[in-house]
């Protein structure tokens, strides 16, 4: 299990004005020894991308480190410049593409800088006129007092912020502050602060493929159709648009809600955010998303036939029904996070109202489907005839095999209502 940590980097004046984010383990509380390096990234731009950078580094910006490979990828599209910098580290390869790929970055507004500079790291040179910032190891610095002083006057006359990292003792520090460095990063300082652990809600293999297609033929009610079908992608999705739009949170409420505030490049961005960063589920998560998903379809099919016009709302209610099981967090909590009706958080946290009594009726069949006490019990709280919901619990399994086997959308939308 990682944890994502975030490390203060201090002004002269001891105020901060950054942040660093990292990931580690949660355990030795150090970089995971066998998590690629590139793969680090990615999770930490998901988790950064979910949170919201600047609630991360609470209004001040955040800095990702970024193997200069991963730079050309388009995941950066779903993050603010202003709340977002770039961390270029092995940096070994300098190339046109990733110079190219810097300079569209830098026109977006993003802040760069340079891990671990020295120049006598010639490899590093050609990204010095580009990057805004250079980042020194203060504990592994190679120059003597005199070269140190020329390296720092070079730096100022071009103009780059300097950041002292690796500051452990106040004897470093005052050194560091002597030398003219603008910020300062280190133990002595602070330590790194969990933000939170990755375990957010995983999604299907087969979701990512079934994205593509839709977003190949420029489909967004398919799209719409398949992020519902997966637990981690509609959670993923809602969270990520209600960052975007906080003013009108409380009119998303649906995938398709949503969807409707994204342009088509964005669901293709956000597409990519789920696809690069390969965190699929395992068997034992694959099952609790399955469950979910019946849940979701069954809730549904009983509101037919119980509340009509709750569809929706009954969807979604059975579908993050097992958050506590799939990531820890309740299902009130959850709900609470992507502001959904207070209904549906009434649902998980009392159950009394139709939602609820809905929900409840679903752990009950879940029992044993093929109960026909269970079933003839359901059916007279419904006041509905036996036969139907029979028919709602087979249509439901029937919905999540499709769904998870041979990846067909069966769920039927209903029209969208005017709000």
């Amino acid at each position: 299990m990682y944890v994502l940590f975030k490390q203060p980097i201090f002004d002269k004046e001891g105020n901060v004005a950054f942040y660093e984010v990292m990931l580690k383990d949660i355990k030795t509380k150090e970089f995971p020894k066998n998590l690629d390096p590139l793969k680090a990234t990615s999770i930490t731009i998901n988790i950064v991308t979910d949170v919201g950078p600047e609630k991360i580094g609470n209004g001040k910006p955040v800095f990702i480190n970024v193997p200069s490979l991963f730079l050309e990828a388009t995941m950066f599209e779903l993050l603010p410049p202003e709340f977002v910098g770039i961390e270029l580290v092995d940096n070994k390869d300098i190339t046109n593409e990733l110079l190219k790929a810097v300079n569209e970055l830098v026109d977006r507004g993003f802040v760069f800088c340079i891990d671990d500079f020295g120049f006598e790291k010639v490899n590093y040179l050609p990204l010095l006129n580009k990057c805004h910032m250079v980042k020194i190891n203060w504990k592994e610095l190679v120059y003597s007092k005199e070269e140190l002083t020329e390296v720092m006057g070079i730096l100022k006359e071009l103009k780059k912020g300097i950041i002292a990292k690796h500051i452990e003792t106040e004897e470093e520090y005052d050194r560091a502050k002597n030398a003219g460095v603008d910020y300062f990063q280190g133990y002595y300082l602070s330590k790194p602060i969990p933000i939170r652990d990755i375990r957010s809600l995983y999604f299907m293999k087969g979701t990512v493929v079934k994205l593509y297609e839709a977003l190949k033929n420029r489909d967004l009610k398919k799209v719409a159709e398949v992020i519902e079908q997966d637990v981690g992608a509609t959670y993923r999705l809602l969270r990520f648009v209600k960052s975007l739009y906080r003013e009108r949170a409380h009119d998303i409420n649906s995938v398709e809600d949503a969807i409707s505030f994204l342009s088509l490049n964005n669901v293709a961005n956000f597409t990519l955010a789920l696809a690069i960063t390969e965190l699929f589920a395992v068997h034992e998560e694959e099952e609790l998303i399955k469950r979910s998903l019946l849940r979701a379809s069954l809730s549904e099919e009983l509101a037919k036939l119980y509340a009509p016009g709750l569809e929706e709302k009954a969807y979604i209610t059975g579908l993050f029904s097992l958050t506590d099981e799939l990531m820890g967090e309740h299902p009130q909590e959850i709900a609470r996070e992507l502001e959904l009706d207070e209904d549906i958080v009434e649902a998980y946290e009392s159950r009394y109202n139709e939602l609820g009594l809905i929900l409840s009726l679903v752990e009950l069949l879940e029992e044993d489907m093929s109960n026909d006490e269970i079933v003839e019990k359901v059916a007279n709280i419904l006041k509905a005839p036996k036969t139907k919901v029979k028919k709602a619990i087979q249509n439901a399994k029937k919905i999540t095999k499709e769904i998870t086997s041979t990846g067909k959308s069966p769920r039927k939308r209903k029209k969208k209502t005017t709000r």
